[in-house]
């Protein structure tokens, strides 16, 4: 049935008539997506522009757990820089805290700039479009607050 299903497509047909490779042009194939999940290293940083808008940065780590060859069990750690902006900025700068569990679904982005000394700058990071805090610091007694506030979010 699946077999069927497929050469029905207009991707299996596609791929199937060599003679049509204008068409190429007009189908986009591509995909930039990022999901990661990890605790967050330091507080978010808040940047407010001239129009009001915010970008929240901040580090995610995740790890990764593996054996090398004499069995030992070995953890390497990545670091990564997200930003989250538009209308999940506020929410983010309220409820990211340092330590937290975040889940962050975005696409990967690169900017370079250059500094006042001349020196040209090329980052990568994450640019956040969802993000969902999967468990609360527990700093200072926060994570009462943080999770009362997440629930009222959860309702808007």
């Amino acid at each position: 049935m699946f077999r069927t299903v497929f050469a029905q497509s207009p991707i299996a047909k596609f791929a199937t008539n060599t003679a049509v490779k204008s068409q190429t042009r007009s189908i986009n194939f591509y995909l930039n997506k990022a999901i990661l999940a990890g605790n967050v290293g330091s507080d978010p940083k808040v940047v407010t522009f001239e129009s009001g808008a915010k970008l929240v940065s901040f580090p995610i780590a995740t790890s990764r757990r593996y054996k090398d060859k004499q069995g030992n069990l070995l953890e390497q750690t990545a670091w990564h820089k997200i930003k989250i902006g538009g209308n999940k900025a506020d929410l983010a700068e309220r409820l990211i805290k340092k330590g937290a569990l975040v889940q962050i679904d975005g696409s990967i982005r690169y900017e370079s700039f250059t500094t006042k000394d001349g020196t040209e700058v090329n980052n990568t990071f994450i640019y956040g479009d969802n993000f969902n805090v999967l468990a609360f610091s527990k700093r200072d007694g926060e994570n009462e607050k943080a999770e009362a506030e997440a629930e009222a979010a959860a309702t808007e």
